[in-house]
């Protein structure tokens, strides 16, 4: 009665926190163009205390970054190691010549000529290639020609493009003698992250429906100690499945136009609810676990009470959302950022609800075009960028939205990360957790329920989008085809059995059917079974 009392008096102030971190809808598997360079600097020569060593100027290991290639250039590179050098006119606009070292010309990007009149001017200059720097932090696009094809521009060297901040490194590196080679990159065509990111977010589906029937598991148990009441429970009407769409669309656009601003707001939040989600979780376990925990400690004004197991969760969660904070915009940070939002997809699952497949549908349905218009439709309208992607992947701060989660990809030199958003996890997993909640109210196993068929769609649906996503080669609306695999396999299977009506008001179906509202939770009790 404790741990219920305790956990009621946190959860609706937790619920500030969650939901608007669930408009990330969007699955990447790295860079979009359909040919990329592989920049990888060459070892050298370092006079060192034991005489001359093979060193690299980037530190340890060699330095890689991807090189764009441009619409209107053959992809070739230069063989073996060549220097890189800046013309004397750092734009690549006017005439200059190749120095003795030859290789490959590096200039920034200017108004005052086209990509095209660069790579004559390089090509005129004896050079093997040149790559262009862009002014921005991430590109989108290939560089082009207007309307020349290949053959017409009579270009037959490397033309690529890097984004500035790899353009500044390259720069650095060459003025320092050191060499690169370059090399037309392959991707794998699958990659471990890949798989281990589909059962990453198909393992927080099913555990976010543990959490989501907690009021009807058996007395003692720590799914019954996390159970909410009455009054905590969201239920998901039509007016809230409308507004999801409105208030989606208006969140997303406001972050994609103020990104520099809010980009910060947005992790302050996500580092606070964070440290609130692990700390309510791990401390509810504790009290579960170690009763004596339960003892208040002392009582904070808009806080509430403070109890031992509070003090004792709260020193791994704040040193998680510490450790994500300072790792964010490095290699490391991935741990941390899914065992965050693995703990605010849980949490969510515990409180908010569908009350019916009717409600279901027009929520998926809604939020299944809400998906394909801001990540392939967008771009028709916000000059060529797709809002989803930008706002997923930062824009142009440097930062990267926290709403995803993140696998570093495994065997892949360019180091693109597999993301998954929060909401290809939340909103399918509503449903999930929907039908969990019929199958335990119909007293159905889960072989004969509908638990299990959709959350094998759920995992079939994202196999789907990693194909998707190889074949081509850019980010996709994984709602596109998770809406399918999860309410799909539902409604056919329900109309094979011939209980699609029951589904479609909320009512337990079967010989077994306990004849009681879904959304119903006892409120006098840590056992939710004692009303059934």
């Amino acid at each position: 009665m404790a741990v219920q009392k305790y956990v009621t008096q946190r959860s609706q102030a937790m619920s500030r926190w969650i939901v608007p971190l669930l408009f990330a809808s969007f699955i990447q598997r790295g860079s979009a163009f359909p040919q990329v360079a592989l920049i990888r600097e060459a070892s050298q020569e370092q006079e060192s205390a034991g005489g001359k060593l093979r060193g690299w100027f980037g530190g340890s290991g060699p330095m890689f970054f991807p090189g764009y290639f441009s619409a209107f250039a053959p992809a070739v590179t230069p063989i073996g190691d060549v220097a890189v050098w800046v013309p004397s006119d750092p734009f690549g606009c006017m005439d200059y010549t190749k120095p003795a070292t030859g290789g490959v010309a590096i200039v920034r990007r200017s108004p005052n000529c086209t990509f095209l009149q660069k790579a004559e001017q390089a090509q005129h200059a004896g050079a093997e290639g040149v790559i262009i720097v862009s002014n921005e932090s991430q590109l989108l696009y290939p560089m082009g020609a207007g309307n020349k094809s290949k053959d017409e521009t009579g270009i037959n060297i490397m033309v690529i493009e890097v984004p500035k901040q790899d353009g500044d490194k390259i720069v650095a590196a060459g003025n320092k003698g050191i060499k690169f080679s370059f090399e037309v990159y392959k991707r794998n065509l699958i990659d471990p992250a890949e798989i281990m990111i589909i059962f990453l977010g198909t393992s927080l589906v099913a555990a976010g429906a543990y959490f989501s029937t907690s009021d009807l598991s058996t007395r003692g148990s720590f799914q019954a100690a996390v159970q909410p009441v009455q009054e905590e429970v969201m239920e998901v009407d039509y007016m809230l499945a409308i507004g999801f769409f409105c208030f989606g669309s208006m969140f997303l656009v406001i972050l994609y136009f103020f990104m520099q601003y809010l980009i910060y707001v947005i992790i302050f939040v996500f580092c606070l609810g964070g440290f609130q989600t692990l700390t309510q979780i791990g401390s509810i376990f504790l009290q579960w676990s170690t009763p004596p925990l339960n003892r208040k400690l002392c009582t904070i004004p808009s806080v509430g009470p403070i109890l031992s197991a509070d003090v004792l969760a709260g020193v791994p969660a704040l040193a998680s959302v510490i450790a994500w904070l300072l790792l964010r915009n490095t290699h490391y940070a991935w741990p941390f950022q899914d065992l965050i939002g693995g703990g605010f997809l849980c949490w969510l699952q515990r409180t908010m609800r569908l009350p019916n497949i009717k409600v279901a549908t027009l929520f998926l349905c809604i939020m299944f075009f809400f998906d394909i218009f801001w990540v392939f439709l967008s771009p028709l309208i916000f000059q060529g960028h797709s809002v989803m992607v930008t706002v997923a992947t930062g824009g142009n701060t440097g930062e990267r939205v926290p709403m995803l989660l993140c696998l570093p990809a495994i065997g892949d030199p360019l180091g693109n990360d597999r993301m998954l958003g929060f909401g290809d996890i939340a909103l399918p997993g509503l449903l999930v957790s929907y039908l969990r909640r019929h199958d335990m109210q119909s007293s159905r196993a889960w072989c004969k329920g509908y638990f299990l068929p959709a959350l094998i769609g759920y995992f079939i649906g994202l196999c789907c989008t990693i194909v998707a996503l190889t074949i081509m080669k850019m980010g996709q609306p994984a709602l596109l085809y998770l809406v399918p695999g999860t309410l799909g396999t539902t409604v056919v299977l329900s109309c094979c059995r011939g209980e699609l009506e029951d589904l479609w008001e909320g009512r337990p179906c079967g010989p077994g059917a306990k004849k009681v509202n879904p959304l119903a939770t006892n409120t006098s009790s840590t056992h939710g079974n004692d009303g059934l």
